[in-house]
This record gives C-alpha cells, structure tokens and sequence, in this order.
C-alpha cells in the first residue's frame, strides 16, 4: 500500500536524491527483550519464565488469517522455515505472545500491519546477576532482495535465524537500510504484568511506595530499584569491500539527508522550540556534587557544581567518547534539466 509508506517503491520518480522503485521502511531488530517473573506454565510453549526474546519486526504483514496471540499458528498462515537452536539445553521456541501490531493511522489508507518473527529462549537468575555475550548477525540481502539472513546467538550457542526465503511469505525482504543501535532499558504494563489484573486491583496506576498503585505490580518488582543496566562492551564487524554492507545513515542507495533537511518539522519538537532536526550533544553541565558524578578520575571531574570533561570525552555527565563521524554522508548531487 503506496499511501502507508511515505518513502514506496511503488513511486516512479525519485525525489530528494532517492532513486525511483526503492521505498524506506521503518524494521526493528531486537537483540533481547526479557521477560521476568516466576516459573509457570504458559500456553503453547514449553518456554518458562524468565526468558527473552530475540525478533525482527517488518512490515507489510500478513493481514488476514493472522495467528491468535498465546497460541500457534496453523500451516502456512505464518512464517516457515525459521531455524531454532538451544542454549545449554533449554531449546528456543516460537514466540506465541506477539505476532506484531495493526498500527492505525488517518485516513484508513495510511494504516498497516507489521508482523513480529520472534523466538524466545528460558534463561535463570544468572542473566540478571552476571554478564553474557549476545550477538547478533546480520547479512543483508542480494540487490534484487533475495538471500540474507539473520541469526542471533547466546554466549556464541545458537538460538534462532531467519533466512530471506522466510520472508517470500508477504513479499519483504532481510532489512538492507542503515538503522540505529539503541540500548536502553523499557518498562511497561503490557510486558510481564499480571494478566488478567488482580483481584480487587483497578490497574489504573503502577507506582512503587503508593499502595494504591502496587497491587497491579508483579511480585517483588519494587524490589529491583534502584536498578542498572551495565554493558561491558559493544562491537561492530562488518565484511571488508562488501558493496552490501555500508556505513552511515545516509548511504549512497539510501540517501537520506537531503529529505530530512526536506521534511525538518517532522523529526523535531516544536513545541519546545527545537530548530534543526539534529541537536548537538552536550558536553558536561549537567548538575554534580562530587567528581564521580562526572566520570571521575579519566572522564572528567566536577567544578562549581557542573561537570566539565577531558578532551576526549563528551556528553552532560563526560561518559560518551568524544568521536566524530568518519564516513559522513555522500554528497547528494542535484540534476537538473535544461
């Protein structure tokens, strides 16, 4: 559907630099998404909690006969051909519990259906106490879309893969646009609470230390905070002279730059007065009382209470590296006919 996807390979003529026949899309690869809470048995699956889940999220989607969340689906309404491994025993499944999401949008036309291909894999107590390698491995797909795939690992044991073939099944392909890598820590409602709400409970706050909000809370979740997220390291490997494999957000085949200098309203807050799409990060000034706030004694220290950084760090409290893009965007030349 042409109208739900701004940037569609259903356009004839290229605008902003873009070639004509290559749409954007918006996929999602998901390293892990953990799932907490005590023992028990779910439906349609031998997976128990806690476990995570390892997914890629594409659209379009299937849009008719979609699988029923919790259960399985039946033969050929769903993707086949996926690959499942284990890690030290515990065999990864199917994830039954999220099938993707119908994002509704004004007018109808604007609407769509992305689908989730997720797997999930039981881990112990061990995973939220001590570090654990996860990786990732994503080979792009041929310029004609075909071939590709991904496939995730768990301290270098295989767990799940998704092949281009997979995909044949709604016509998408392995995700061959520049992306982001985000690492962050999510909470929400819909994602290991109790489902249905408990007895007695409205559900309608969630809030540690207000005794009208716990009782929607999962047993003994207020239990974790303070909380932290560590990452003892993050490392990107790509094929050396592989024209599938680029750096950058704005690539030669996918150049974005010139559209979103195009379109600046959409990606800022006007509301708050933001002005260009892309604000600079911030070096130091954030709020300190001691020189450990600030990355003390490599990162920076704290002076009148305002963290100021070293040379070679960077960010409100000096904990980012102060690094420079080393392969910026192509130059986006305008043709013009005469």
């Amino acid at each position: 559907n042409r109208h739900s996807q701004q940037i569609s390979a259903c356009s004839k003529v290229g605008h902003y630099s873009m070639k004509p026949g290559l749409g954007r899309g918006s996929p999602e690869i998901d390293i892990l998404e953990a799932m907490m809470g005590s023992a028990e048995k779910l439906p349609s699956t031998n997976v128990t909690r806690p476990y995570f889940s390892t997914s890629l999220q594409i659209a379009p989607g299937v849009e008719k006969n979609r699988p029923m969340m919790g259960k399985l689906p039946k033969k050929g309404h769903w993707y086949e051909d996926v690959e499942y491994g284990s890690y030290n025993g515990n065999k990864t499944q199917l994830n039954p519990f999220f099938y993707g999401v119908k994002l509704e949008h004004k007018p109808k036309q604007y609407t769509y259906q992305s689908d989730a291909v997720s797997a999930n894999t039981h881990v112990g107590k061990d995973f939220f106490e001590h570090l654990h390698q996860y990786r990732v491995e994503w080979e792009p797909p041929k310029k004609d879309g075909t071939g590709g795939y991904l496939k995730w690992f768990l301290d270098s044991q295989f767990l799940f893969g998704v092949n281009g073939d997979t995909l044949k099944l709604t016509n998408t392909k392995i995700p061959d646009e520049p992306m982001y890598l985000l690492m962050n820590t999510a909470v929400a409602s819909s994602w290991g609470f109790p489902k249905p709400c408990p007895e007695g409970c409205k559900c309608t706050c969630y809030e540690c230390g207000n005794p009208e909000c716990t009782c929607g809370l999962p047993d003994g979740f207020c239990e974790n905070f303070p909380a932290s997220f560590e990452i003892d390291y993050i490392r990107a490997y790509q094929a050396k002279n592989d024209p599938k494999q680029n750096v950058g957000c704005s690539t030669v085949d996918r150049p974005t730059d010139r559209f979103i200098k195009g379109h600046k309203k959409n990606y800022m807050n006007t509301e708050e007065g933001q002005k260009e799409p892309l604000l600079p990060v911030r070096r130091g000034g954030a709020y300190c009382i001691k020189d450990t706030h600030c990355g003390y004694p490599t990162k920076g220290r704290c002076l009148a209470s305002k963290c100021v950084c070293e040379d070679a760090f960077t960010g409100p409290r000096c904990l980012s590296h102060f690094g420079f893009d080393d392969n910026p965007p192509p130059p986006e030349e305008i043709e013009v006919s005469r």
